[in-house]
């Protein structure tokens, strides 16, 4: 029974941590100047979850971006509600007190939507790349800015599709 329970926290751990596989990716590009305010969305679906992104940016530099997980407890693999809370729930804590960045998870009957939401230009990239395992490709300290290019491009060829 013992097994089964971790499997399962392992699962929807596997599935809410997109979220920071994303923001992850999106830490490891360098942009190229100010321009003009647009925003870009981005999805994927799979295995009882879906992951929704998206990125303000001026110019080709992200200002802000939003991730939206919705995981369907039946089609997960999560017994109810209080399963869910019980396996994630810690997750909150994971992400308080780091400056730039709210989280939120809302557990309904039959689902669960966790939104995390990164400012860029207020992010303490080093204490949310330390809280989270989410590291850059060089010093966190040194990552100023964020690609929406690059950041796109990687989220494509991770299988997303982006939202006209």
């Amino acid at each position: 029974m013992r097994t089964n329970s971790f499997s399962s926290r392992s699962v929807l751990a596997a599935k809410l941590g997109a979220a920071l596989v994303v923001a992850a990716l999106a830490l490891t590009g360098c942009s190229s100047g100010p321009g003009e305010r647009s925003e870009t969305t981005l999805t994927k679906s799979a295995d009882g979850a879906t992951l929704t992104v998206t990125y303000v940016a001026e110019g080709d530099d992200v200002v802000e971006q939003t991730t939206e997980n919705i995981v369907v407890y039946a089609e997960s693999g999560i017994a109810d509600r209080a399963a869910a809370e019980e396996q994630v729930g810690e997750l909150v804590e994971q992400y308080k007190g780091i400056r730039g960045v709210d989280h939120a998870i809302e557990f309904g009957e039959t689902e669960l939507v966790e939104t995390v939401t990164m400012n860029y230009t207020d992010l303490d990239v080093e204490a949310f790349a330390n809280a989270t395992g989410a590291g850059a490709e060089e010093d966190p300290a040194a990552v100023t800015k964020v690609s929406l290019k690059e950041a796109v491009a990687s989220l494509t060829g991770a299988g997303f599709t982006e939202v006209e």
